[in-house]
Order: structure tokens, then sequence, then C-alpha cells
């Protein structure tokens, strides 16, 4: 009787959960790796359409006749500048990849150009997209930093991680 037991093929239902037991461990290793590698990426877009959008802007700035930013960022790429020759700069407002928007907040369109830097940032509303400021030239993402939205950046300030100047 012994030999026949042990010549029976197949596996004990121990054998078949320890075999369970170490593939979960192994995905749960493998999913924590590679977790945080879609919003490193994000990131990384985001870092590269802020580069691209400042490159602009400079460039838009020195073909400008009042050497002066575009009122908007629209500007760079509707080519509806008046002060430029070249009249696109960009082919599109790139796409903010954690909100997917493409919109921007104009930091200007309701502050007195006395104020300074903080008293700018400190009244940016919307989220998600660029916020642009067209008397410094500044732009970056536009994020509140109570921001809870799933998937947001962590870091949700206005100049801290995403400015890069």
């Amino acid at each position: 009787m012994l030999s026949k037991l042990r010549n029976r093929k197949g596996f004990t239902l121990v054998e078949l959960l320890i075999v369970i037991v170490i593939l979960g461990i192994l995905a749960a290793i493998v999913i924590a790796r590679f977790a945080g590698a879609t919003k490193e990426s994000k990131e990384s877009n985001l870092k590269g359409n802020l580069r691209t959008i400042r490159s602009s802007l400079e460039t838009y700035k020195a073909n400008s006749k009042s050497n002066s930013y575009p009122a908007n960022l629209d500007d760079l790429w509707k080519g509806t500048a008046v002060d430029v020759d070249s009249k696109t700069f960009l082919e599109r407002i790139p796409i903010d990849p954690f909100y997917r928007s493409n919109a921007v907040e104009l930091v200007t369109a309701e502050f007195s150009p006395s104020d300074n830097e903080t008293q700018r940032d400190a009244k940016i509303s919307g989220a998600g997209g660029w916020s642009y400021d067209s008397l410094t030239g500044r732009v970056c993402a536009n994020y509140f930093s109570t921001d809870t939205t799933a998937g947001s950046p962590s870091d949700t300030s206005w100049g801290v991680k995403y400015n890069l100047w």
C-alpha cells in the first residue's frame, strides 16, 4: 500500500499552498517596487513640460519688440501676440500629467504690480494645469497645498518642487 501512495502523481495541498504564498510574496515585492514609477514618470513629464514652456517664454521675450513676456500663455501657440514677428513658439500648451489639464491660471489678472512674489502666489486659484505670471515670466504647475486628489503630487506647493527656477 505504501508503494501505491508514493507512486501517485500530483501535488499535495500543502505544497500548493506554499507555492501560492511564495508567488504572493514575490508579487507584493514587484508591485511595491513599481508603485512609485507612475508618479515618478509624471513628475519627469511635468518638469520636461515646464522646461519647454520656459524656453518658449524666453524665446518670445527675446523676439518681442517690447522685451516682455506674453500677456498669457495662449500667445505662445495661437499666434495672437502683436509685438513679435514670429507668431508661434509652441505647438500647443502641454498637458499637466497629474490632472490631465492644460488650463492656465493667470497670476497677474487681479494683482497689483507692487505685490511681491509671495503675495502674488497666495492669490492663485484653481487646481491642475499651469499658473502663469506674465509680469515675471514665472510658470509652474498649479496645485493647492491642501489638494487631496488621489494620484496628485505629494508636494502641491506653487514653487518648491515643480517651479524649476
